[in-house]
């Protein structure tokens, strides 16, 4: 019985995928697209599709604001990518894993919740390495349908979208509770271990003929309301976690640019995702927020225990997701969603560098 609602469920969220594609989308094969990869942060229902009871977000009240109903996305509305792919003339980007999909040519989102850059971090996930499986899968699906030429084309135009890298962090402290500070021997090994293995499939998708990439990086882990919760932290964010996602972008960074000079034709851009969930995080008022620590959804301090997603456990719900910052432990709503999307879309080099997104689109 719970698998047939969760399919019923699944085909109502495909419907609903289909209701708000936008309506300026008709020549979106003309237009360069955009290939997602990474966590719940970006998963646009892939996990609805994954056979795990439960993992995608398939129950009230995901997706009450802006679907009316469950949509496989860990928010009441939409993620990040799909404002971005709105903003870009692009239907929403349709999850991989969707039964009946066979047309890649107006984007595809492979992101999945729980997805980690370390397959052993949390294992049986859609993980980043299953995710470039499928990329090479669809690449070499795309070959047979439309032909070398015209694959190699559409692939070396695509934009590469990611958010990854915050599970993996975020695992740190969930395996070493109690155990602070870290060891910083342990911390920089650990980021060296996640960016190698990031590294190789940034070049998995360069062989592929991908060019442009761009990236979001690791929030303020230390803000989200799970950490909090979990470290039975009182304040608005948690000095060493956040401290280690600045480590870790910075490394980043480094890398991105290193690989820039290797790799020929090879553009990235990075969103400074830590900053703009930072500052809301500590200043919600002065963009709209009412509350901008404690979670719309959840249970415990901050409503920080993961409880909204999973089916009879109690939880509080808020009257209006639009209020909050957070809709649940980890996830910020889509009112915040929408926010941070318009600065990767438009805005500046201090939120958005070296291009923002609508102009490295735009690039050949």
């Amino acid at each position: 019985m719970a698998r047939t609602t969760t399919n019923i469920l699944a085909i109502l969220a495909i419907c609903a995928t289909i209701l708000f594609i936008s309506p300026t989308t008709s020549n979106a094969q003309d237009k360069n697209l955009l290939f997602v990869f990474g966590d719940s942060l970006y998963d646009g229902g892939m996990t609805l599709y994954n056979g795990v009871e439960g993992a995608g977000a398939e129950f009230w009240p995901y997706g009450e604001n802006y679907f009316k109903r469950p949509a496989g996305r860990y928010t009441d509305g939409r993620v990040i990518p799909d404002f971005l792919a709105q903003y870009a003339g692009l239907p929403f980007l349709r999850p991989y894993l969707l039964p009946g999909l066979n047309d890649y040519t107006q984007g595809i989102n492979f992101a999945s919740a729980s997805a980690c850059v370390l397959v052993e971090t949390r294992p049986g996930t859609i993980n980043l390495a299953r995710q470039m499986d499928y990329f090479v899968e669809m690449a070499w699906k795309l070959r047979n349908r439309i032909g070398e030429l015209e694959t190699n084309k559409l692939l070396s135009k695509a934009v590469y979208l990611f958010n990854i890298g915050g599970n993996d962090l975020f695992s740190l402290f969930e395996t070493n509770r109690g155990g602070f500070p870290l060891n910083p021997y342990m911390k920089k090994d650990y980021v060296n271990q996640i960016l190698g293995n990031l590294t190789s499939h940034i070049y998995t998708i360069y062989n592929q003929g991908g060019r442009k990439f761009a990236f979001q990086n690791i929030g303020p882990l230390g803000c989200m309301p799970s950490m909090k919760f979990m470290l039975q932290y009182q304040g608005s964010c948690v000095e060493e976690p956040v401290e280690l996602a600045k480590m870790y972008n910075a490394a980043f960074s480094a890398l991105v640019n290193r690989l820039q000079t290797r790799l020929p034709g090879f553009k990235y851009t990075i969103y400074d995702f830590h900053t703009s969930l930072h500052i809301r995080v500590l200043n919600g008022g002065r963009y709209g927020f009412k509350e901008s620590e404690i979670a719309c959804c959840g249970s415990g301090p901050f409503n920080g225990g993961f409880s909204c997603q999973k089916k009879g456990n109690s939880f509080t719900v808020c009257s209006n997701p639009a209020d909050y910052l957070w809709f649940d432990a980890g996830h910020t709503t889509d009112r915040g969603n929408e926010q941070f999307a318009s600065e990767f879309w438009l805005g500046g080099p201090n939120v958005v560098a070296p291009y923002n997104l609508q102009s490295f689109l735009a690039m050949s």
